[in-house]
């Protein structure tokens, strides 16, 4: 383990299979690992390391090719993610911890699970998706293929309000937002075509493998993900129910959320110490 600096400040890492991973951590007690979304970095759980650090070990990563971490290899496939995130937790010699994932991180989360099943205690997917493959229809992922690459190619003032605006209802706490919209200018758009290639996968045949218990939460007032896709995590997952936030957007922060997190985090930690009979 180590330290980097730098515009991110002073952030502890780890290196695994050779990545440098960055990640922020507070609190003590029963382990929490928080998987952010595209174009954004651990930094936009702030809030919850604040709010949750007081009763659990929080830790938020940047995953590759975000905030501090190292670049994406070339030609990563859905094993990589997986075995890259499997060998974080190990890193921080965690066992079965809840771990929780937020759009783009929900698919890390779902990969996590399914390819290294013991590193998981439970989890949590916010705006979640069975890849932009398993949750959207095909003209909708095309579109949101197309808005994506547009990034890549156009300057951040043309694109980024209305990112945040599909992200963010009206009456989300701007704070927030105001957060979301400094990390955009901190994002590698060479990290859009790795978030592309994961996200476009359909992940819905490997569902009904993966039995971590699990909570799927949604924003009432989410236009990114639809509701459809989380009613059909529900339906594949073995173990999984939705739980929705009312007024919230994609991005479903705040006191409702805690109090998922907290929960699975403690269950993830009773779990774990309750010896097989």
């Amino acid at each position: 383990m180590g330290e980097r600096s730098g515009g991110f400040g002073i952030m502890p890492e780890v290196v695994v299979d050779g990545l440098r991973i960055a990640y922020r951590r507070g609190g003590s007690g029963p382990p929490l690992v928080l998987f952010h979304g595209g174009f954004e970095d651990s930094r936009i759980w702030a809030d919850e390391l604040r709010t949750l650090s007081p009763h659990l070990d929080v830790i938020a990563w940047d995953a590759p090719g975000c905030g501090a971490s190292g670049d994406v290899p070339r030609g990563w496939s859905d094993a990589d993610w997986a075995k890259i995130a499997s060998g974080f937790v190990a890193a921080l010699g965690l066992t079965t911890p809840a771990v929780a994932g937020l759009s783009f991180g929900s698919v890390i989360a779902l990969l996590l699970a399914r390819h290294h099943p013991s590193r998981v205690g439970r989890l949590v997917l916010i705006g979640g998706y069975a890849g932009w493959g398993g949750s959207l229809d095909a003209d909708t992922l095309a579109q949101r293929i197309a808005a994506v690459r547009f990034t890549t190619m156009h300057r951040v003032e043309d694109w980024a309000e209305d990112f945040l605006d599909s992200v963010y209802p009206p009456g989300a706490t701007p704070e927030r937002r105001a957060r979301a919209r400094t990390l955009i200018d901190d994002w590698r758009s060479a990290t859009t075509e790795a978030l592309i290639d994961v996200m476009m996968k359909d992940l819905g045949p490997d569902l009904p493998e993966i039995r971590t218990p699990t909570v799927v939460v949604r924003g009432a007032a989410d236009s990114r993900s639809p509701r459809a896709a989380s009613l059909d995590l529900c339906a594949k997952l073995p173990r999984a129910h939705l739980l929705e936030i009312a007024g919230a957007g994609h991005d479903c922060s705040g006191p409702e959320l805690d109090a998922v997190l907290l929960r699975a985090a403690r269950e993830a930690q009773a779990t774990a110490a309750t010896p097989p009979e």
